[in-house]
């Protein structure tokens, strides 16, 4: 099988084309000029089933080689400011269209997109409003993927409004579309700031850790196990379903990871608590189901801890 990544360069998208160049299948990774992690890429030139395309995604009609499978990362305007740059979100929108569409020509199959978690829009302040400051995170529902949408950045709706527009555009040009709401993600190449790597980094030189509160339900997955979970996406019988949550199956108060990774490092750094400003969308949320992704017979291989061992 011939795969398309856009995005390829990205975190998500250099673990990928690794991943699916170890299944032996054929990967094309597209990225813009001088996209920061392309030079990562350059070390499979080598392979013959390892193609780099350099190709602006307002350009993608000029993308002239076959494929049967697409997964799209590529996405602009997923910083602070860009997340709610209304702006720069209706141009990703307008690709991924654009996209869809090159699919069709290209004679692909399945079309599998990245949308994200921010869909739901669930915050700490939702739900200590409905529950109370004492919650307890297992007393709280899980986010199924039928769960309510109130996405509250334009990052969010942009990604939610993609889910029908591009389900429909692929019925109608017979290719499968997958909408895959991630969560979130941990691994080595993540960016130096999350709060997974600062936590390695200080933890192993005994430095002190500083953070903000950390009181919300968190969701990690290893990038391992999410290569696992796409490749699976990519080629199973999805049993009529289009819609799934990729996320981790334990669902945990944020702070409990971080002490976690302190003691894994038996670091004698100490934890800091900051009081931190939320961004404007809120503190987000995440307590996931992944039952749909398992029924597809999804089963991480890593989880938290053997992740973090991985990564050190």
């Amino acid at each position: 099988m011939r795969i398309l990544i856009t995005g390829a360069a990205s975190f998500l998208g250099r673990h990928l084309v690794e991943y699916f160049l170890s299944k032996d299948e054929e990967v094309l990774a597209l990225v813009r000029e001088n996209a920061r992690g392309a030079d990562e890429l350059l070390g499979y030139k080598a392979n013959n089933k390892f193609e780099l395309i350099v190709l602006d995604m307002k350009d993608i009609e000029r993308l002239d080689s076959d494929f049967d499978i697409c997964i799209h990362l590529a996405w602009g305007g997923i910083g602070k400011e860009g997340r709610m740059d209304a702006n720069i979100q209706r141009e990703n929108i307008n690709a991924a269209i654009k996209l869809m569409k090159v699919c069709k020509d290209r004679g692909a199959k399945r079309f599998l997109f990245a949308g994200s978690q921010a869909e739901y829009g669930q915050t700490l302040s939702d739900i200590e409003a409905k529950y109370g400051k004492d919650f307890d995170i297992n007393n709280i529902p899980r986010q199924s993927e039928d769960s309510p949408t109130k996405p509250k950045s334009k990052y969010g709706k942009a990604k939610l409004e993609l889910k029908s527009k591009l389900k429909n555009l692929g019925d109608s040009l017979g290719i499968e579309y997958v909408h895959m709401r991630i969560f979130s993600v941990f691994g080595r190449g993540d960016h130096e700031t999350s709060l997974i790597s600062t936590c390695i980094r200080d933890f192993k030189e005994n430095k002190d850790v500083h953070i903000g509160e950390c009181i919300q339900s968190w969701n990690y997955i290893y990038i391992k196990d999410l290569c696992e979970a796409i490749y699976l996406l990519s080629k199973k019988d999805l049993q009529g379903e289009f819609v799934f949550n990729v996320a981790g199956k334990t669902n945990r108060i944020l702070m409990d990871y971080v002490k976690d990774i302190k003691r894994l490092l038996d670091s004698s750094g100490g934890i800091v608590v900051e009081k931190k400003e939320a961004a404007s969308e809120g503190l987000p949320f995440l307590n996931p189901s992944i039952e749909r992704l398992s029924r597809i017979g999804f089963v991480e291989s890593y989880g938290f801890e053997k992740g973090i061992k991985d990564c050190i």
